[in-house]
């Protein structure tokens, strides 16, 4: 995955947008600062379901919990 600055994305990089994303709060400043990929991707996500996304560090599981919010496996 690719931030905004075109750079590739850490695992502490991405937890911290994991945490803004669960915020839903998408008018804001911090929001819009996100991915568009990682919004795209956590959008998709249905309850219970899965999906993997790769890292500087490798892959990072992200599942949608059943409260809706995104969890990273191994963040």
């Amino acid at each position: 995955m690719i931030d905004q600055n075109g750079k590739p994305v850490t695992k502490p990089a991405l937890k911290q947008y994991l945490e803004t994303y669960n915020a839903g709060v998408r008018g804001s400043k911090e929001f819009g600062a996100l991915p568009r990929a990682l919004i795209t991707i956590c959008d998709g996500l249905v309850s219970g379901k899965t999906t993997y996304v790769k890292c500087v560090e490798g892959q990072v599981q992200l599942s949608r919990r059943k409260d809706g919010k995104v969890a990273g496996g191994g963040l």
